[in-house]
């Protein structure tokens, strides 16, 4: 992103790309589509304040079944530009990422910025969808697709000894 391409602030950025595996190399995520930045910018004396979020369309696995299914992923930017020049308007408290520029060279590489923020947005477990059945334990059949023949009764030991008390 180059700052000298905004006139007057706040400023609003919006940008669309190609989005490239090698360039967030994010595991088990394979980029679909063109990846959405909007943004809105204020400008304080030398310090940029950007808040805005992150889209793309991506191609995941889901966690029971193992079928690659299509969705997107969503993150949240906020950081601070500093200019070397720029004064300490920063509250001492903030917990804002902070980008420190050259005053002569405004341009900032948001790549690392937009990993974190898909990185952070990734489910713990992708699910194709909520009503997932996932892989039968037995013989591994995708249990949305088949029903299988299989016994699932699924015992504990350590309950075992209460069996005898009904």
């Amino acid at each position: 992103m180059d700052l000298r391409e905004f006139d007057s602030f706040p400023a609003e950025y919006e940008v669309e790309f190609e989005a490239d595996n090698a360039d967030f190399g994010i595991p088990g995520v394979a980029f679909r589509n063109m990846m959405a930045i909007k943004m809105s910018i204020q400008r304080i004396e030398g310090e940029y304040y950007c808040l805005g979020n992150v889209m793309v369309p991506v191609e995941e696995e889901c966690s029971r079944c193992l079928e690659i299914f299509d969705t997107e992923l969503s993150g949240e930017l906020s950081f601070i530009i500093k200019t070397e020049d720029s004064k300490a308007v920063l509250a001492a408290d903030s917990s804002a990422e902070v980008v420190n520029i050259k005053a002569s060279e405004p341009i900032v590489d948001l790549n690392n910025l937009i990993k974190e923020a898909l990185l952070l947005s990734l489910p713990m477990k992708p699910l194709c969808s909520d009503s997932c059945k996932g892989l039968c334990p037995s013989c591994g059949a995708n249990l949305n697709e088949e029903s299988c023949d299989c016994d699932v009764e699924e015992t504990d030991e350590r309950w075992e000894g209460l069996k005898d008390l009904l």
